[in-house]
């Protein structure tokens, strides 16, 4: 028996919940499967899988086992795929999480041309929470700066700046009064994205406070921009989240010189012990198409 091909066949067994569904999936039968799960409990000391006629339950130690092995057997492809696109064209699975807001606002706007230049990539954009710590199944991850991210085990390095301003739909503004100052903002009514309620301060550059209020809230970014162009109210967005729709005068900005701090996106990725050649193609590609400007802040653990 062999370790790999037997640990392989026990994490597709998991994955597929059935002895019949792994024996087809990997194109060989139930009873070689059976016997590689049991050579492969016999070598570990301890029962993967209780299984009867009708169900398979995996055991806390089958658990545990399934997590590790699922992910280096996927680390055993990552490299098998880096060492080959060394010295041909990049290939494998290529694993993003991102907010919904970055993947479905800004990340979907490059993808097609990324794989359109990397064809033989594959990729799974997978959505994660804002503020979420980095994930060890994700390839690479997108998040604000995180302060607390195990330095240990990622490699972190700045994607692009955003700063977020105000943009509403002709439509809101035509039979509404000028808005010529901040102080003004504030007897309009606000979109607002999150989960704080119909009443959120935010903080401008200068230090300048405003208290928004709107009837409108939301957590999807696609309803909080649809809102604007419907011209429910004003929104409080990034450039790049709304370009497609500046671009057609669905949206227009307002108080232009009112902005919010810069803020970075960033991209973690885990410390391995080779290449990250598919990782770093999609990051080199994601800074040229947002077209970053490096302030005075630095990066931090990119090598």
């Amino acid at each position: 028996m062999d370790w790999i091909i037997c640990t392989k066949s026990f994490v597709t067994v998991v994955e597929q919940g059935s002895l019949a569904q792994a024996a087809t999936k990997l194109n060989t039968s139930s009873s070689a499967l059976s016997k590689r799960l049991s050579w492969l409990e016999k070598q570990l000391g301890v029962q993967l899988l209780k299984r009867t006629t009708r169900s398979l339950t995996v055991t806390d130690a089958g658990k545990l086992f399934y997590q590790r092995s699922a992910r280096l057997l996927d680390d055993w492809q990552q490299m098998l795929a880096e060492t080959t696109s060394t010295y041909g064209e990049v290939s494998g699975v290529l694993r993003i999480g991102a907010p919904l807001a970055t993947g479905s606002r800004l990340l979907v706007n490059y993808l097609a041309e990324f794989i359109e230049t990397y064809p033989k990539i594959q990729v799974e954009l997978h959505t994660v929470t804002p503020g979420q710590l980095p994930d060890l199944n994700l390839d690479v991850f997108i998040s604000r700066e995180l302060t607390d991210f195990n330095s240990s085990s990622y490699i972190a390095t700045r994607l692009f700046d955003f700063q977020p301003g105000f943009y509403a739909a002709p439509s809101y503004l035509e039979d509404k009064p000028i808005i010529e100052n901040h102080q003004q903002l504030t007897q309009h009514n606000c979109l607002l994205f999150g989960t704080h309620g119909h009443e959120q301060e935010h903080i401008f550059e200068n230090n300048l406070h405003l208290r928004l209020r709107g009837n409108f809230t939301t957590q999807n970014p696609e309803a909080l921009v649809a809102a604007a162009v419907a011209g429910m109210g004003i929104i409080l967005a990034g450039g790049n989240t709304v370009k497609r729709e500046l671009s057609k005068g669905l949206l227009v900005p307002v108080l232009p010189e009112l902005k919010q701090p810069i803020s970075s996106a960033y991209a973690y990725y885990p410390k391995l012990d080779y290449n990250h050649v598919k990782t770093k193609l999609f990051i080199d590609f994601i800074k040229e198409k947002s077209n970053l400007k490096i302030n005075k802040k630095p990066l931090i653990n990119n090598k």
